[in-house]
């Protein structure tokens, strides 16, 4: 999916798929159509991905605006709709168990669960949770703006991310504020924003600035920055250096990037940079540690193979051009990726050949896809949640 690059408070760029859109200097926009998304083309198919099951969220919503993910517990699986619906489903069936309706909100982010209590954030500026039962509102905090990324439950608390800045530490019993960090936000930037990450019980987060940053969780206090995009160019766009894609770990590294500036491994303890390399993406990636292998979306939505040991190309796939693919979820011996269309691709590791494709829903996925045990889990913006059996060939002969 391709980000909406917002000049806060008023003007948007898009960008979807083959369709830019550019700012000018009254805030109009003109469309440039020159090239489309790539077509998919024929290979050599490996195996048939199977569906599971597939359940309604209601009405869809905005794919800028709605960026939400599934929450996967051991028997349910937790979602949200645009108009407000926060739902929980078996996670084996797909049946739905339980549907709670949110007053006067549109859901922009979510679902994190934990603690008894799913959490979703809008566009409202609000992070509300429901009990993970069923039972209705436990609680609704009003925050410093729009809700655009919720952390998963960690040590107490959920970090909700608001689009402009901040971070704010929510403590996931009562939403009080445990406390607040904030980046200066560029005036031009990507709509969205990194999820944050809890790890070894600290807080990583990126940011418009091109900042990567390590906190505590109980006091937000900062343990370690780093740089991952500079500005550079003469124009607003050509500055921006947003770091809002998954950043998957590999042993004891942040595997990072920025849009329009670099890729580095960090120390998850220092900050210091292993390598780093010019890269652009918004989307992030994903690791195979026993592979060796880092797959990270570009910008132009390329599907590059890259050794998370040095940073060195292992190999390219251009086949999804400008096809607004999500980061990518390894399996095994692949890499996947959801686009524009519903489609989702498998990736061969060794080689970045494609291996299986499978449509889900007849709209864009909307967010990296969730992976648990070998069921992947997919949202698409025309309202779907999609289970995937995402074993092929062999392996998926049960």
């Amino acid at each position: 999916m391709h980000h909406l690059l917002q000049l806060r408070p008023v003007l948007r760029l898009f960008a979807v798929a083959g369709l830019a859109m550019s700012v000018s200097a009254c805030g109009l926009f003109s469309r440039d159509e020159t090239e489309p998304p790539a077509e998919l083309v024929d290979f050599d198919v490996r195996g048939e991905p199977s569906e599971r099951w597939s359940a309604s969220l209601g009405r869809g919503g905005e794919r800028f605006l709605w960026e939400v993910y599934p929450a996967v517990t051991e028997d349910r699986v937790f979602a949200a709709g645009a108009d407000g619906r926060v739902m929980a489903f078996d996670r084996d069936s797909g049946s739905r168990e339980w549907r709670t309706q949110l007053d006067d909100v549109r859901i922009a982010s979510g679902v994190a669960v934990g603690d008894g209590v799913a959490v979703v954030g809008t566009l409202e500026g609000m992070a509300i949770a429901v009990s993970d039962d069923g039972e209705g509102e436990r609680w609704r905090t009003r925050l410093s703006s729009e809700v655009i990324a919720i952390s998963e439950v960690a040590s107490g608390v959920v970090i909700a991310r608001t689009n402009d800045g901040r971070l704010h530490a929510l403590d996931i019993a009562t939403g009080a504020v445990q406390w607040t960090a904030l980046r200066t936000t560029p005036a031009l930037s990507l709509r969205g924003g990194h999820v944050p990450q809890i790890v070894g019980g600290r807080v990583l987060a990126g940011f418009d600035d091109g900042r990567l940053m390590m906190l505590g969780i109980n006091r937000g206090n900062t343990l370690w920055e780093t740089t991952l995009g500079i500005p550079a160019g003469r124009s607003e766009v050509e500055r921006m250096v947003d770091v809002d894609g998954h950043i998957p770990i590999y042993r004891g590294a942040a595997l990072g990037v920025s849009y329009q500036g670099r890729m580095a491994a960090v120390d998850l303890n220092s900050g210091e940079m292993y390598w780093d390399r010019e890269f652009s993406s918004y989307q992030g990636g994903d690791v195979s540690i026993g592979r060796d292998r880092l797959v990270v979306s570009d910008a132009e939505s390329h599907v590059h193979g890259i050794d998370p040991r040095s940073g060195a190309d292992q190999w390219e796939n251009s086949g999804l051009r400008l096809r607004s693919v999500t980061a990518p979820v390894i399996h095994d011996d692949f890499a996947i990726v959801g686009d524009f269309e519903g489609y989702l691709h498998w990736l061969d590791l060794e080689d970045g050949d494609f291996a299986a494709r499978t449509r889900v829903a007849r709209g864009a996925v909307v967010a990296r896809p969730v992976l648990e045990d070998d069921t992947l889990y997919v949202i698409t913006d025309n309202g779907r949640l999609t289970a995937v059996d995402v074993r092929i060939g062999a392996d998926g002969d049960d």
